[in-house]
């Protein structure tokens, strides 16, 4: 059973902590012999390699300049599994303060074809991304996800993982008796719904119904915890 999503309701404007909202998606795949799993990678031209992510349009939530951005960059629309963490970094000549939220993301559907913004993606699994990611805020956060999915399939955990991370600090949001859970999960609900919306105003009715899908079974699971 998927984990509950939680949605970041933060728009634009907020805060005067952080000058700067992204969001993006750790995409992964099972591999079914042992259930263990390979982690999507990017490369920027010239760049970086990294994860998908960009930033935040006005009137947006994080959940979905995540969707739009991860399909943006590799042309894959993609299943919302989890809210996985947040990383915080300088920018502009370290002026501004940066934040990106990320999900944990299956694909559905898609191609990935060569752009402006993504010249390569990269199936691998955690030792091969912990060498090829350039940054560590992003080797720290791929850390979160692997703790996330080894506790969500009772397994033991990379012995050179660093369980210390975001997602085992706030695993207790998951559970029902968080008082700001329901409103989360509406609000994600909502993103999904609008992301449905706008594939289907541009003629992506398979897409559409994809995430209608998903909100349904989400739906679902929610009446039966």
């Amino acid at each position: 059973m998927k984990e509950q999503i939680q949605e970041s309701s933060s728009s634009i404007s907020s805060s005067s902590d952080i000058d700067v909202y992204a969001a993006g998606g750790l995409i992964y795949r099972e591999i079914s012999e042992d259930k263990s799993l390979e982690i999507l990678i990017i490369h920027r031209p010239d760049r970086d390699w990294s994860f998908p992510k960009g930033k935040q349009d006005q009137g947006e939530t994080l959940l979905q300049t995540a969707i739009r951005e991860v399909e943006e960059e590799t042309g894959f629309t993609c299943s919302v599994e989890d809210l996985i963490g947040h990383v915080n970094y300088l920018v502009s000549d370290k002026k501004l303060k940066k934040e990106v939220t990320y999900w944990a993301m299956t694909v559905e559907t898609g191609e990935f074809k060569p752009n402006s913004e993504v010249d390569t993606i990269r199936w691998v699994n955690y030792e091969e991304a912990k060498k090829l990611l350039t940054w560590d805020r992003d080797k720290e956060i791929l850390d979160s996800l692997i703790v996330w999915y080894s506790q969500r399939n009772q397994q033991k955990p990379p012995e050179n993982l660093n369980t210390q991370n975001e997602y085992t600090s706030r695993s207790n949001m998951h559970t029902t008796d968080n008082p700001d859970s329901d409103l989360e999960r509406i609000e994600s609900n909502l993103a999904l719904i609008e992301a449905a919306m706008d594939k289907a105003a541009d003629g992506d009715l398979e897409a559409a119904e994809d995430l209608m899908s998903q909100v349904k079974s989400k739906a679902k699971e929610s009446s039966l915890q």
